[in-house]
């Protein structure tokens, strides 16, 4: 067994760099190559799934194909399995990709090296996370081990799986801190976000894991809250410049941004994905500027949302050519993909200074609005407009009491994470805003969680389940009442405001 030595953490936590290594497949190919895929892949696996049918449509930013409406109607998944496809999309694409150049660059190996080495975990952290925040417990320390006489891992508690990530990222920036580091890190030409600049680095590492931190607060205050305190002494995204950010191609096709073929596929007359009458009100409802760039107008000349969550008859009485759809310029094959934003980051400084987590303390207002004007710096809005909206609308100055003020904070984070709505959804479950009412109306499908929004996606139902299905029992066992719903929450979701 590969053993690789990163100080503090037990054997069995050293086990995670061997994940995902298919002994048959990419052995022969060097680590610059597979690290190039694996933060490609972390940007773009499963994109479909993750941001959109599930995440777009649970947070009520988007509604998708007509074929995914089981999703937005609350119904789970329907005939089709797609959390394997997230799955398979994830586990076998950028984690196997990470882990095979943990693996590589690990001591005694091939291609030895330890900054490398610590640029390959964050890499991996990144799709870990946003799969224990879709599913809960996930495998996470014996993944991907079949080589080494593990075929069926065991699904680790999304707590344990948290306390590792956040602990991982510390000794990775501890290690590209160290002098001479900017001369071992992956170059320009092998770096497609960075392009081998160590400070930006340390800047992601670290907003991660103050993001992973915040993410979890509610459900371990007295763990979480240092590591926050920590993260904010610390170097952090502040400018969009440092954004981790991979460009796209107008004339390549294999480069274009993703997005863009959701918007071709509009003009040829198939509306697979159009905004929610939640996400459109919002901004309408503060002539936010960003509503022009996100979306188009209707025939009639209006910008119109369409309702999440539609029985059937009231589906069939709408009319998707009526919605407004993304813009040509926001899924512009040339625009640029995000992981994570200067915004983003901002926001949750402003969250740490209005609960004044272990002392943050901070301008919270000052912190709220730097974060609205780079968040709409980063998509091109004009200046005037963006100082017209600080300064006159009553929604972008912190107002009110505390839970009015962590209300705007939340619901500006949800903005801005588009279109990477599954952010968008993991706010909501945090925060409680914006708030997702129960669906009474009759034209509203309750689904199976009596109109509740979902809270999480349960496990897959094929492949997975074939080859796992014993510790898919354990984990779903762990659930409150042991079924693998949809509407039981993962373990940071702990607050409740309702």
């Amino acid at each position: 067994m590969l053993t690789i030595a990163i100080s503090g953490l037990t054997n069995c936590t050293e086990r995670w760099e061997e994940m995902n290594t298919d002994p048959n497949r990419l052995t022969d190919l060097p680590d610059a190559y597979l690290f190039t895929s694996a933060v490609r892949g972390a940007f773009n696996d499963a994109r479909g799934d993750i941001q959109v049918n599930f995440g777009g449509q649970y947070a009520h930013v988007y509604i998708s194909n007509n074929w995914v409406r089981e999703i937005d109607k609350y119904n789970g998944f329907g005939t089709q399995d797609y959390p394997e496809g997230v799955f398979s999309g994830v586990y076998n694409s950028s984690i196997r990709n990470a882990v095979e150049v943990l693996k590589l660059t690990s001591e005694g190996e091939k291609y030895e090296n330890r900054w490398h080495h610590v640029q390959a975990q964050i890499i991996a952290i990144i799709s870990f996370s946003r799969l224990t925040d879709m599913f809960g417990d996930v495998p996470y320390f014996e993944a991907g081990m079949a080589k080494y006489g593990i075929e069926e891992p065991e699904y680790d508690t999304q707590e344990d799986i948290y306390a590792d990530m956040v602990e991982r990222l510390k000794n990775c920036i501890n290690t590209l801190e160290e002098p001479g580091a900017e001369a071992h890190i992956y170059a320009s030409d092998i770096d497609p976000v960075y392009k081998g600049d160590i400070d930006k680095w340390i800047r992601f590492a670290n907003s991660y894991r103050l993001h992973l931190a915040m993410r979890v607060r509610f459900a371990d205050p007295g763990k979480y809250e240092p590591i926050i305190a920590e993260s904010l002494s610390l170097p952090l995204i502040e400018s969009n410049d440092q954004n981790p950010t991979l460009k796209t191609s107008e004339s390549k096709s294999d480069l274009y941004n993703p997005w863009y073929w959701t918007w071709q596929s509009s003009q040829e007359g198939v509306y697979n994905l159009v905004w929610s009458e939640m996400f459109i009100n919002i901004l309408k409802a503060t002539s936010d500027p960003r509503l022009s760039f996100f979306a188009t107008k209707n025939s009639d000349g209006v910008y119109k949302g369409m309702p999440n969550g539609l029985t059937d008859e009231a589906f069939s009485a709408w009319n998707k050519k009526n919605a407004s759809i993304p813009t040509g310029e926001f899924f512009a094959k040339d625009q640029p993909i995000y992981l994570i934003t200067a915004a983003q980051i901002w926001l949750l400084r402003a969250e740490a200074a209005l609960f004044n987590l272990s002392g943050a303390g901070g301008d919270v207002n000052m912190g709220y609005q730097t974060a609205i004007g780079l968040a709409m710096e980063q998509w091109n809005i004009d200046a005037d407009s963006i100082d017209t909206y600080l300064a006159e609308e009553e929604e972008a100055t912190l107002n009110g009491d505390r839970e009015n003020m962590f209300r705007q904070i939340s619901t500006q984070m949800w903005i801005t994470s588009v279109p990477n709505a599954f952010e968008s959804w993991c706010t909501i479950r945090r925060t409680g805003y914006p708030v997702i009412s129960q669906r009474t109306s009759p034209v509203l499908s309750q689904g199976i969680t009596n109109g509740y929004m979902p809270t999480r996606v349960s496990y897959p139902v094929t492949k997975e389940r074939t080859i796992n299905g014993d510790h898919i029992d354990e984990a779903i066992d762990r659930l409150p009442g042991g079924e693998d719903r949809i509407d039981t929450k993962v373990w940071w979701d702990a607050r409740d405001i309702h």
